[in-house]
């Protein structure tokens, strides 16, 4: 009886059982906030490379859809390294308002076999362009907190989606 009380009374595991009950929560808590603030880098990238490429459609070049994508992917090359492999491009015209897309961005899905692309067209001068890209990005903590919540591709990427429409300026001396 008194060993057995001995052992119910002593102390000693007590800061060890404390933390292996907290230390998953507040784990989960910092691999959360790292992997929110890697989105939100990727996508903040994302929405600069888009506009930095956009900017030169709008004055008057016209890149086809692997141009484009080549022109995004070379802007935010440090954030995603094989960016071109993992993106798609949409480009269309918008003759009224109920010409946006209002469905969701073709994303690529790493594991399909089937080629993923979206529409695309540069358009004429002073026509209207949405422009649409979807980029697939690896979780930076794949199995912990807030990347375990995140819709994904058949391989485990998240998308990311960036958007622009503009008014296509006309050239110079027209």
């Amino acid at each position: 009886m008194g060993s057995a009380r001995t052992f119910f009374l002593n102390r000693s595991g007590a800061t060890a059982l404390e933390f292996a009950m907290v230390a998953p929560l507040f784990f989960g808590l910092v691999f959360s906030t790292i992997e929110t603030g890697w989105i939100m880098v990727r996508s903040t990238a994302l929405d600069r490379a888009l506009d930095i490429a956009v900017r030169q459609v709008r004055i008057g070049a016209e890149p086809d859809q692997a141009a484009m994508k080549a022109s995004i992917c070379e802007n935010m090359k440090l954030v995603v390294p094989a960016c071109a492999s993992a993106m798609v491009v949409e480009m269309t015209t918008v003759k009224s308002a109920s010409d946006i897309p209002l469905s969701g961005a073709k994303c690529l899905d790493r594991g399909s076999t089937v080629a993923t692309t979206g529409a695309y067209t540069t358009g004429a001068e002073q026509e209207t362009l949405f422009v649409r890209a979807c980029l697939v990005a690896d979780p930076f903590t794949p199995l912990i907190g807030v990347a375990l919540e995140l819709p994904k591709d058949s391989l485990g990427g998240y998308w990311l989606v960036a958007s622009s429409a503009f008014k296509k300026e006309p050239k110079k001396g027209t």
